[in-house]
């Protein structure tokens, strides 16, 4: 730390190629995979431990960032998105978003442009030549099956597979909301890692101008991407809005015609145009769906515990994610197509193919959960977690907003509901103050470990 130098064995890399989909013989379809030395990544977290110790991540990596940071997540970053446009919509507005997709984007970055932008941040010259060091004169080989390739140098890029990386992606791109706010005050961006979603208000009579405005907002982050050698594939843009149910339209972003579509996906969940999820629970279902017939021939080969496990990998994982944003927004039939498959795999689980026992009986004999049941854990757990451990962005100082202490109860934390129509109570903040009532003892100094195990011991396994 003290010489600011980096020892040369610590800065090469081995790549294994991972296949993920498509033709086996197109170097495309494979993930780089970079293993480098445990030694290194020890001291990279000390050097991430003086960064977060000594700066503000706010300023660093900017508020609109959600990826990499404690206590965030593409939850988080769902939640987010998800209250700015409810709360647009709750006041009439309509909300153009557009998405981009940026190719290679890690591969890209400039070290020098990085250096330079830790030197406008005011961050400390021993700590800044540490991290040139760091990025100076990388190599890596690659490992294809058992077989060695020549080492090469690494001019460019952040380091894959290490733990300072990811954290000097973020500030390298930290100032992305300064730019584009300074282009339009009233845009909105919420990004993990590289992806990055941007949201403008707008009445439905200014609808045309905002169309415009799109436009030169798209122009000026396609500008910022280059300026830091990024490439952005305009092909790829996603673009929505939010409100609108006029015929199909199009806007010229990046010198193309990009259609709006009628949903856009936001890390893994389809946000509808109307702010349903009809699209999103059929996606889910079709998943979960695919490995029903696996588990049911593991069922018979595996002891209990296991088979168990593999439920909550594969089959609960993939229906319960982001639940915090959609699950509490859907309709009643969507709520019972998941319920069915749901106690499907349950009952498999317990050899009840005849369906003797009711759907309760199911969950004891498990010891899993309904869905409905999981979601209430899974909702309250992150009502916890960002009050917690609130954080300077859009969704915990909302929260922070629509909060109170409860001066008759020992840390006793009540919310109130502020939106006026039902598209704003499909928020997760307004959602809050039911959330928080479902909750049956004070909470407000618990350590999330307590929490949730107080949590799972008021709930029952089963809930109708």
């Amino acid at each position: 730390m003290d010489s600011g130098k980096i020892p040369k064995a610590w800065k090469t890399a081995k790549i294994l190629p991972l296949f993920k989909k498509g033709d086996r013989f197109s170097i495309e379809n494979y993930r780089p995979i970079s293993n480098i030395s445990s030694l290194s990544k020890i001291f990279e977290n000390a050097l991430l431990s003086k960064f977060k110790s000594h700066y503000d991540l706010d300023i660093l990596m900017g508020e609109h960032q959600h990826a990499f940071r404690e206590g965030s997540s593409t939850i988080t970053a769902c939640l987010s998105f998800q209250d700015f446009v409810a709360s647009q919509m709750d006041l009439g507005n309509k909300v153009i978003c557009y998405s981009t997709d940026l190719t290679a984007a890690f591969d890209l970055l400039r070290p020098n442009i990085l250096v330079n932008t830790l030197l406008d941040l005011r961050v400390s010259p021993r700590l800044i030549r540490i991290v040139s060091d760091f990025l100076a004169n990388r190599s890596f080989y690659v490992n294809c099956n058992g077989v060695d390739s020549f080492i090469k140098m690494l001019p460019i890029g952040c380091v894959q597979g290490s733990v300072l990386g990811p954290f000097l992606f973020n500030v390298y791109l930290g100032s992305l909301q300064k730019h584009l706010k300074s282009t339009n005050e009233n845009v909105h961006i919420t990004a993990y890692a590289d992806d990055c979603y941007v949201a403008l208000p707008t009445t439905s009579v200014g609808l045309e101008n905002a169309k415009r405005d799109i436009t030169v907002i798209f122009d000026s982050h396609r500008e910022f991407l280059s300026r830091y050698g990024m490439v952005c594939n305009t092909s790829k843009t996603d673009l929505l809005i939010f409100g609108f149910n006029g015929p199909g339209c199009s806007i010229r972003l990046g010198g193309n015609d990009v259609r709006c579509n009628d949903s856009i996906k936001i890390l893994g969940l389809s946000f509808e145009k109307s702010l349903k999820w009809n699209s999103h629970v059929s996606n889910v279902i079709k998943k979960a769906n695919s490995v029903t017939y696996s588990m049911r021939i593991l069922n018979q080969i595996l002891p209990r515990f296991l088979h168990r496990q593999v439920i909550f990998a594969h089959f609960v994982s993939r229906i319960m994610y982001g639940s915090q944003v959609w699950a509490s927004n859907i309709t009643i039939a969507d709520h019972q197509r998941i319920d069915t498959l749901w106690f499907k795999v349950l009952r498999m689980h317990c050899f009840d193919f005849r369906r003797i026992l009711t759907n309760e009986e199911v969950c004891a004999s498990t010891n899993i959960r309904s869905f409905k049941s999981m979601r209430m854990l899974y909702d309250s757990g992150m009502l916890h977690r960002l009050c917690l451990k609130p954080l300077n962005t859009p969704i915990t100082l909302r929260l922070i907003e629509q909060s109170y202490f409860h001066s008759r109860y020992p840390n006793g934390i009540k919310f109130f509901d502020n939106s006026l129509h039902r598209v704003g109570k499909s928020s997760f903040i307004s959602r809050a103050k039911s959330i928080s009532e479902m909750i049956p003892f004070e909470w407000g100094n618990l350590s999330e470990a307590t929490f949730r195990i107080k949590m799972k011991s008021a709930l029952p396994l089963y809930i109708r």
